[in-house]
């Protein structure tokens, strides 16, 4: 075989070279014009509604007429403008811990980029090891995260969040319920557990948000969520654990929260039909509008039922104590009249009020369409005992009992509207929602039972906390300062819950019952499913020809020192 001649080779080696280099070059640029096409993707992907998802299946917990008004009064451009998170949650079989994988879409609705996302974990601003995050991804791009306090949770990501943008973030958490115990679940339990807290000027505590006592499990303040922001800067701790931690912010909310069989799920919002997966029930819940989310689960809960117009009302109770929950029933049906004919409409399709293990002080907590009642006062007070002997026998425990098991239904159920519907600033404002609730409480006892028994209510469920603050030696002071400001539960109790309530019989007495109530139908229409400012209220009072006694009624009753004069 003859051999090629040398120079023809060495050309065809050279032609090749060439062709592989011209390649190199028609690569470069495809390369480049992919990552930057992949970028661009990226960045379209987080800054258009392609991450953003459907809201009408969580406007189904609205009623009809406020599904679409809703999102037009809060300010919304669309329906999924807010937060959405998104959880399937596995209850142990003992009820007492459980796992979460939680999706959360969030929206900058701001101005400027988004260079870290903050979310909170607000159970854990009392129990720093109630919830633990195991894993945390972001849909679209590389995110890190970091956590600087246990109630916080950092997210960086690769590509800050433009104003308008979103960012899909994936958790995996686990949770450990507080167990309390039965002895602390009884009106002197804890009568005497408060008193020692408020003698010992502890800066408030766990309520029992996320606890399992007496067969029930309280689920509440445990899933992530947007931290509050202000001046462009996220807030990843909270000065004070007294009062309501939270954000204040809507959002909606979708679970899937699978349970032991036979373990009945009472949720805000609606709850389909309970199927079975595997050898456990899932109950899927749908939440639309809400400031906060929060589930009750036990075997042992019974319900009865009430329709008020389009919403159904359930109150939910242990075995044996039906007649309590029947009572708390009738309590809440009332109330939601009475403060739908005062305040407008209530605007989801259902109210449960549910028995709860609550501790630390708190009768009650509210929900966005759910309020849980603390255990204590749905138990018969009994005959004896010193809390029996200081309460004139036990006829008179166990009839106050009752009162105060309807009061604090009628305050929690007052929150539907304030703090609810209308937003507030419950960390730098806390009157302003809980000085409202508790007078509507006081409202509630007139327009059902008559203005005697509400002068009862007035000294024994309110003025009365202002009169033991007092003995116990803590000064008067401003109603309307942050939650912060105040120097122990006693002092707050008494200022917030107890002596600026009754701003508004007086305010009442001033400009008449017509300004009165028009002024508050005005402040709840105009603020409805947005954050009022903490003086909108009483603006609305201070008009015509009675705005200098109004301000003075104001400053009076808000920021100066007149309780002992005023109480009596």
């Amino acid at each position: 075989m003859a051999a090629a001649p040398q120079g023809r080779e060495e050309g065809r080696e050279h032609e090749q070279r060439e062709d592989d280099t011209h390649g190199e070059r028609l690569r470069t640029p495809i390369l480049l014009a992919m990552l930057r096409s992949s970028a661009f993707l990226l960045a379209w992907l987080v800054s258009s509604g392609a991450l953003a998802y459907d809201a009408d299946p969580m406007l189904a917990s609205l009623r009809p007429a406020e599904r679409a008004r809703a999102v037009s009064q809060a300010g919304l451009g669309a329906p999924n403008a807010l937060p959405l998170y998104d959880m399937t949650i596995d209850v142990a079989d003992d009820l007492r811990s459980f796992t979460m994988e939680e999706e959360a879409w969030v929206h900058n609705d701001s101005s400027a980029p988004w260079g870290s996302v903050v979310f909170r974990v607000f159970v854990n601003t009392t129990r720093a090891d109630a919830v633990r995050l195991e894993s945390l991804s972001c849909e679209a791009v590389r995110c890190d995260h970091e956590q600087p306090d246990a109630s916080a949770i950092v997210v960086s990501p690769a590509t800050p969040v433009p104003p308008g943008g979103w960012l899909r973030v994936r958790m995996r958490l686990r949770g450990t319920l507080q167990v309390v115990e039965a002895e602390r679940l009884t009106l002197m339990g804890q009568g005497l557990e408060s008193l020692g807290a408020l003698s010992g000027g502890h800066g408030g505590g766990d309520y029992g948000l996320l606890a399992h006592g007496d067969g029930v499990s309280s689920f509440a303040a445990f899933v992530p969520v947007l931290a509050r922001r202000r001046g462009g800067r996220w807030e990843q701790s909270d000065a004070s654990t007294m009062g309501d931690l939270g954000t204040d912010a809507l959002a909606h909310y979708r679970a899937r929260i699978r349970v032991p069989d036979g373990t009945r799920v009472v949720a805000t919002g609606v709850e389909d039909a309970p199927r079975v997966v595997g050898a456990r029930t899932e109950v899927q819940v749908r939440l639309a509008m809400a400031r906060d989310f929060a589930f009750v689960a036990s075997p042992r809960l019974e319900r009865r039922d009430a329709q008020v117009g389009e919403v159904t009302v359930r109150s939910w109770f242990l075995r044996g104590h039906e007649a309590s929950g029947g009572q708390a029933l009738e309590a809440a049906t009332h109330a939601l009249r009475v403060f739908e004919r005062r305040f407008g409409p209530y605007p989801f399709t259902e109210l449960d009020v549910v028995e709860a293990p609550l501790v630390g002080g708190a009768g009650g907590v509210e929900f966005s369409s759910m309020v849980t009642i603390a255990t204590m006062f749905y138990r018969p007070a009994g005959t004896g005992g010193a809390l029996g002997a200081l309460m004139g026998g036990g006829d008179q425990l166990e009839a106050r009992r009752q009162a105060m098991l309807e009061f604090v239904t009628a305050h929690e159920v007052a929150h539907q509207w304030w703090h609810g519907v209308v937003g507030s600033d419950s960390r730098r404002h806390p009157f302003q929602d809980e000085t409202l609730a508790q007078w509507s409480a006081l409202l509630y006892v007139r327009e059902r039972h008559g203005a005697a028994r509400e002068q009862a209510e007035r000294e024994q469920q309110v003025a009365a906390g202002y009169h033991m603050m007092r003995m116990m030696g803590r000064p008067d002071g401003a109603v309307d300062r942050p939650v912060s400001a105040f120097a122990d539960p006693l002092s707050y109790g008494g200022l917030v819950y107890g002596k600026g309530p009754l701003v508004y019989p007086a305010m009442r007495r001033q400009v008449g019952n017509r300004a009165f109530f028009r002024a508050i139908r005005e402040y709840a229409d105009a603020h409805r499913f947005r954050i009022a400012p903490p003086r909108a209220l009483f603006d609305r009072f201070a008009r015509g020809r009675h705005a200098s006694a109004a301000r003075a009624l104001e400053r009076r009753w808000l920021d100066e020192s007149h309780g002992d004069a005023d109480l009596g």
